[in-house]
């Protein structure tokens, strides 16, 4: 149950954002009916009209409508995919897109600069429409930049098509103007704290609620731009009109399906299926790295439709990568929101997916192997919980921690070789460029050997690498194993291209006897510890599969 305190603070957060709002909305409409909206067909007129009362009431009950069910909570959610309030937000783009099209289409021959225009600013929207509904900008790394990159072009072209439009046509490129600066007021508010150092409004749960209202707000003004400009033309045949109706609406339609159709292939196509199941009423169903294993995507089940209930409430996510030499933490990131849903998955259970923006993996030292593992906790406003697993097709790091699998940072320069031919190419894509190693040793003293590696495959398998050292007189001999780059680097993660070395230091044992030592290294897979065939500079294979090294003398 809320406490008082709670909905204290969220009166208090509430009051400033609808403040906020209200300045700008009441003045914006205000001018809109008085200065814009006698300018529209009728028909245009009672568009714009009908999405006007559509939105506020959308707004009216996200703000003051008191849920009692989960289901009633995500259904008016201004922050939320895929209900009400999204619906609405993606159509009326999608008109401002279709009316925009249409305009290019009824443009004057002659007027190409128009067409080209107007034909922009439809695509645009558009696109817009498909991503307010797919969310699919939160899978970009500084969408904001982008989309304000995106805004400033338009603006630019609006400005200078009005410089080269009769007067009585400015209105229409002012209001439209003033849609994109308000859209991209609203789509700024979630960064303003960290980014713009906004900070005349609470930030808390009422923070959604005034960055969708803006948007709102500004896309209906584009809209009544873009109808302003198709009422400038002669009235539409009522085919245009039918025409224009009815792809909106298809539009829609295809959005919905593809909202359901295009997760569950991402779900089930290019995932790696898990199963693993937490002491709460979730389960962890898949994952993906994706776009340089910088991006990571969760697919998680509440196993019921409570999803805000007990389900994904207060749900966070931790991801670590962890060092598998030393098992030291190299980054963290946390997240604390479930962002899709999808109702055709298995058992017709609603399945989520959670986007975390991993980073650049590149700034951490390279050709190294890191675990990437998983942990939840739940927030339950006493403080964080770690959700115990109870059971788990995964390997455990620990009874809450999950290892989703390896994670490996390649070098952007492969590591210079001593010049010269390999001294040995592997049947497995392996080769043994060169070895550096002291004329001399001692017994009970680590040998200090530096072996240079390439891998002119993408391995799977792993494999271990053997150091022989046979006594030239006794014939006795002397065996050393490791991996070829060490525990950093397992030969299962090796890649095209890559290029490394390794300094060992073999531990020699103090009763070694003293002599010259012929030496021979090789790989053999750690499945069955079979031998990999080696062959020298002139394709001749090595014996036994041992690559020769030459002498070493141990005192």
């Amino acid at each position: 149950m809320r406490s008082k305190a709670s909905e204290d603070e969220q009166q208090m957060e509430r009051e400033p954002a609808s403040a906020v709002y209200i300045l700008l909305f009441v003045p914006t409409v205000l001018i809109a009916y008085r200065w814009l909206m006698p300018g529209l067909s009728m028909a245009g007129k009672r568009l714009a009209s009908l999405m006007l009362a559509a939105q506020i009431f959308v707004i009216g009950m996200a703000l003051l409508n008191q849920p009692s069910t989960s289901f009633e909570t995500w259904l008016w959610h201004l922050d939320r995919e895929w209900n009400i309030p999204s619906t609405l937000a993606a159509l009326q783009l999608s008109l401002v897109g279709f009316a925009a099209l249409l305009r290019a289409i009824l443009t004057r021959s002659s007027s190409a600069w128009h067409s080209l225009y107007f034909a922009g600013v439809g695509l645009v929207f558009l696109f817009l429409s498909y991503d307010e509904y797919a969310m699919g900008h939160e899978s970009i790394i500084g969408w904001q930049e982008n989309y304000m990159a995106l805004g400033a072009v338009l603006a630019l072209l609006t400005l200078a098509l009005a410089a080269r439009s009769p007067r009585r046509g400015w209105r229409w490129h002012a209001a439209f103007l003033a849609g994109l600066g308000l859209s991209a007021v609203g789509a700024l508010v979630v960064e303003a704290p960290s980014k713009y150092n906004i900070s005349f409004i609470a930030y808390g749960p009422y923070r959604h609620w005034l960055e969708e209202s803006l948007e709102f707000l500004g896309v209906w003004l584009a809209l009544v731009a873009i109808l302003g400009h198709l009422s400038a033309l002669a009235p539409l045949p009522r085919f245009w009109r039918r025409a224009y109706t009815a792809l909106s609406l298809l539009w829609l339609l295809l959005l919905a399906l593809g909202g359901v159709i295009i997760p569950i292939s991402a779900y089930a196509g290019r995932s790696t299926p898990a199963d693993v199941a937490y002491d709460t009423d979730v389960r962890l169903l898949g994952y993906r790295l994706e776009d340089n294993q910088r991006h990571l995507h969760l697919f998680m089940s509440a196993g019921r439709w409570d999803f805000f209930g007990r389900g994904l409430s207060g749900l966070g996510y931790s991801v670590q990568l962890l060092d598998q030499v030393d098992g030291g933490s190299v980054l963290g990131r946390d997240a604390y929101s479930h962002q899709r849903f999808f109702l055709l998955a298995p058992g017709y259970a609603p399945v989520y997916r959670q986007w975390i923006d991993l980073g650049q993996l590149e700034r951490l030292p390279a050709n190294r192997a890191y675990w990437l593992v998983l942990t939840l906790w739940r927030d339950d406003n006493e403080g964080y919980a770690r959700l115990g697993i109870l059971g788990s097709d995964l390997d455990l790091l620990s009874e809450d921690q999950a290892i989703l699998g390896e994670v490996l940072v390649p070098a952007d320069t492969p590591e210079a070789s001593p010049a010269g031919a390999p001294l040995a190419r592997f049947e497995n894509g392996f080769a043994l460029d060169a070895v550096e190693m002291p004329p001399l040793a001692r017994a009970g003293e680590a040998l200090p050997i530096h072996f240079f590696w390439r891998s002119d495959v993408d391995a799977d398998e792993d494999h271990a690498q053997f150091l022989h050292l046979g006594h030239a007189e006794s014939g006795e001999w002397w065996v050393y194993d490791q991996q070829p780059l060490g525990p950093r680097l397992p030969t299962r993660l090796w890649y095209s291209g890559l290029a490394d070395s390794e300094l060992w230091q073999a531990p020699l044992p103090a009763d070694l006897a003293p002599g010259r030592y012929n030496i021979f290294t090789g790989l053999y897979r750690a499945r069955d510890r079979e031998r990999v065939t080696a062959t020298g500079a002139e394709g001749g294979a090595f014996l036994d599969a041992r690559v020769p090294l030459g002498s070493l003398l141990i005192e």
